[in-house]
């Protein structure tokens, strides 16, 4: 199985994508029975935000008004043991996003408390990924590419492989946000 990235392939996410493609080509060239998974944005990442909302700032917003199909990390699980466990899921990839495309400024709005975002132009984004986040130069450059990637709309992008594998609707990104609401209260 190889844990992916969704646009993995796509030549508008560039060479951000390059490291997920080599991994792929991999599983697929090993000979042994394989799966792979490319997952939207993970809910998870924003309690990145955390510490901000809880003391009353803006969240920073690396995507504009870019939508993702923002995915619980409980799904993702759920759908890599079903493949483990299924040998019906051998040679597939499966997109996997939530049930909606959902803006940074759309995931603030429900965190539980009333939240803003502050929109950071790419040089802003570079010096919090690197200042804030310890990225590389190279790391840098790879995460500005999905992000502008997002902020161009290509990962606007809702599937039905949440469902399809699992028997039931994808959790979004609400469900997420109000199972780990201690996470963003303020002490």
């Amino acid at each position: 199985m190889k844990l992916s990235a969704i646009g993995t392939g796509d030549p508008e996410v560039g060479r951000s994508g390059g490291r997920h493609e080599e991994g792929e080509r991999a599983v697929r060239e090993s000979g042994a029975a394989w799966t792979v998974l490319r997952p939207s944005s993970f809910a998870a990442n924003s309690l990145g935000w955390a510490a901000a909302v809880r003391a009353g700032e803006p969240v920073p917003n690396l995507t504009g008004d870019g939508a993702s199909g923002v995915i619980d990390p409980h799904d993702i699980a759920e759908v890599a043991v079903a493949a483990l466990l299924d040998a019906g899921h051998g040679g597939r990839t499966y997109t996997l996003t939530g049930p909606e495309a959902i803006s940074v400024p759309g995931q603030a709005a429900v965190l539980g408390r009333p939240v803003g975002t502050r929109d950071l132009t790419p040089d802003e984004a570079r010096t919090f990924l690197r200042t804030v986040w310890g990225f590389d130069d190279t790391r840098a450059d790879h995460a500005l590419a999905g992000m502008r990637y997002v902020r161009d709309g290509g990962n606007a992008l809702v599937t039905e492989d949440v469902p399809r594998v699992l028997g039931r609707p994808a959790r979004s990104f609400r469900q997420w946000a109000e199972d780990h609401q201690g996470a963003f209260r303020a002490a």
